[in-house]
Protein backbone atom coordinates (compact mmCIF):
# COMPACT_ATOMS: atom_id res chain seq x y z
CA UNK A 1 0.00 0.00 0.00
CA UNK A 2 1.07 3.72 -0.53
CA UNK A 3 0.81 6.84 1.60
CA UNK A 4 -0.15 9.80 -0.14
CA UNK A 5 -0.57 13.55 2.05
CA UNK A 6 -3.19 15.87 0.75
CA UNK A 7 -2.78 19.18 2.53
CA UNK A 8 -6.41 20.98 1.95
CA UNK A 9 -5.45 24.32 1.22
CA UNK A 10 -9.00 25.62 -0.11
CA UNK A 11 -11.24 24.96 2.97
CA UNK A 12 -8.93 25.28 5.61
CA UNK A 13 -5.39 25.65 6.18
CA UNK A 14 -5.31 23.08 9.31
CA UNK A 15 -6.29 20.41 8.03
CA UNK A 16 -4.45 17.31 5.91
CA UNK A 17 -5.81 14.21 4.56
CA UNK A 18 -4.13 10.93 3.98
CA UNK A 19 -4.07 7.54 3.44
CA UNK A 20 -3.42 4.35 5.83
CA UNK A 21 -0.53 2.67 4.32
CA UNK A 22 2.65 1.01 4.48
CA UNK A 23 4.45 4.04 3.77
CA UNK A 24 3.67 5.74 6.51
CA UNK A 25 4.73 3.12 8.60
CA UNK A 26 8.14 2.35 6.83
CA UNK A 27 9.79 5.39 7.60
CA UNK A 28 9.61 6.46 3.88
CA UNK A 29 7.34 9.50 4.74
CA UNK A 30 8.23 10.19 8.54
CA UNK A 31 5.24 11.38 10.60
CA UNK A 32 6.63 15.17 11.92
CA UNK A 33 5.98 15.72 15.74
CA UNK A 34 2.70 15.52 16.14
CA UNK A 35 2.03 16.97 19.74
CA UNK A 36 0.57 20.14 18.38
CA UNK A 37 -1.99 18.05 16.42
CA UNK A 38 -5.41 15.70 16.48
CA UNK A 39 -5.38 12.59 14.51
CA UNK A 40 -8.74 11.17 13.22
CA UNK A 41 -8.80 7.50 11.96
CA UNK A 42 -11.42 6.79 9.75
CA UNK A 43 -11.39 3.05 8.41
CA UNK A 44 -14.62 0.87 7.41
CA UNK A 45 -12.16 -2.61 6.99
CA UNK A 46 -10.37 -4.04 9.66
CA UNK A 47 -6.79 -3.17 9.19
CA UNK A 48 -4.40 -6.34 10.44
CA UNK A 49 -3.56 -5.96 14.15
CA UNK A 50 0.25 -5.71 13.45
CA UNK A 51 -0.24 -3.05 10.64
CA UNK A 52 -2.47 -0.82 13.45
CA UNK A 53 0.11 -1.21 16.19
CA UNK A 54 2.28 0.16 14.05
CA UNK A 55 0.30 2.73 12.99
CA UNK A 56 -0.96 2.96 16.94
CA UNK A 57 3.15 3.31 17.55
CA UNK A 58 4.33 5.72 15.17
CA UNK A 59 1.51 8.59 15.91
CA UNK A 60 2.16 7.95 19.76
CA UNK A 61 5.45 8.26 19.43
CA UNK A 62 5.33 11.13 17.77
CA UNK A 63 3.54 13.18 20.46
CA UNK A 64 0.23 12.77 19.47
CA UNK A 65 -1.92 13.23 22.44
CA UNK A 66 -5.79 13.44 20.69
CA UNK A 67 -6.75 10.81 18.36
CA UNK A 68 -10.26 9.99 17.30
CA UNK A 69 -11.65 7.25 15.70
CA UNK A 70 -14.75 6.77 13.16
CA UNK A 71 -16.09 3.75 11.13
CA UNK A 72 -17.14 0.71 11.23
CA UNK A 73 -13.79 -0.89 12.59
CA UNK A 74 -13.35 2.28 14.78
CA UNK A 75 -14.10 0.34 18.07
CA UNK A 76 -11.15 -2.33 17.80
CA UNK A 77 -8.94 0.38 16.20
CA UNK A 78 -9.33 2.73 19.47
CA UNK A 79 -8.94 -0.32 21.56
CA UNK A 80 -5.47 -1.19 19.97
CA UNK A 81 -4.34 2.38 19.99
CA UNK A 82 -5.42 2.79 24.23
CA UNK A 83 -3.43 -0.99 24.66
CA UNK A 84 -0.17 0.73 22.57
CA UNK A 85 -0.66 4.12 25.09
CA UNK A 86 -0.49 2.02 27.91
CA UNK A 87 2.55 0.04 26.43
CA UNK A 88 3.94 3.30 25.39
CA UNK A 89 3.49 5.69 28.39
CA UNK A 90 3.20 2.86 31.14
CA UNK A 91 1.33 2.89 34.24
CA UNK A 92 2.15 4.35 37.67
CA UNK A 93 1.06 2.69 40.83
CA UNK A 94 1.24 6.53 42.28
CA UNK A 95 -0.15 8.64 40.43
CA UNK A 96 -1.88 6.65 37.38
CA UNK A 97 -0.62 7.24 33.67
CA UNK A 98 2.66 9.54 33.38
CA UNK A 99 1.19 10.65 30.28
CA UNK A 100 -1.47 9.59 28.01
CA UNK A 101 -3.36 10.05 24.83
CA UNK A 102 -6.80 10.82 24.88
CA UNK A 103 -9.19 8.81 22.35
CA UNK A 104 -12.41 9.28 21.28
CA UNK A 105 -15.04 7.49 18.86
CA UNK A 106 -17.85 9.23 16.72
CA UNK A 107 -20.06 7.00 15.01
CA UNK A 108 -21.35 9.25 12.13
CA UNK A 109 -19.37 10.13 9.04
CA UNK A 110 -21.78 13.40 8.75
CA UNK A 111 -20.17 14.45 12.36
CA UNK A 112 -16.37 14.99 10.63
CA UNK A 113 -16.60 18.84 9.94
CA UNK A 114 -18.12 19.01 13.87
CA UNK A 115 -15.39 17.02 15.26
CA UNK A 116 -12.42 19.18 13.17
CA UNK A 117 -14.28 22.47 14.15
CA UNK A 118 -13.71 21.25 17.74
CA UNK A 119 -10.20 20.57 17.35
CA UNK A 120 -8.13 23.47 18.77
CA UNK A 121 -4.74 22.67 16.93
CA UNK A 122 -3.63 20.66 13.37
CA UNK A 123 -5.52 17.77 12.14
CA UNK A 124 -4.44 14.72 10.33
CA UNK A 125 -7.31 12.69 8.92
CA UNK A 126 -6.33 9.14 7.95
CA UNK A 127 -8.26 7.25 6.10
CA UNK A 128 -8.53 3.66 5.19
CA UNK A 129 -8.64 4.01 1.61
CA UNK A 130 -8.84 6.84 -1.51
CA UNK A 131 -12.93 6.58 -1.77
CA UNK A 132 -13.25 7.42 2.12
CA UNK A 133 -10.71 10.01 1.78
CA UNK A 134 -12.74 11.60 -0.95
CA UNK A 135 -15.64 11.85 0.77
CA UNK A 136 -14.78 12.69 3.64
CA UNK A 137 -13.48 16.08 1.44
CA UNK A 138 -16.52 16.17 0.33
CA UNK A 139 -18.45 15.99 3.65
CA UNK A 140 -16.10 18.78 4.97
CA UNK A 141 -16.08 21.50 1.51
CA UNK A 142 -20.16 20.89 1.93
CA UNK A 143 -20.54 21.83 5.52
CA UNK A 144 -17.03 24.66 5.91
Amino acid sequence: MTQFLYPETTLCSNVTYGIIGSAILSGRKNMRDLSGHTVIIITNEVIENNVTRALADQILLSGCKNILFCGESSEEMQEIFDEEDREINGFNDITGYEDFAVTKRFEDLEELPDEIEMCWNDVIVLCSDMALLKECKRIVRDIM
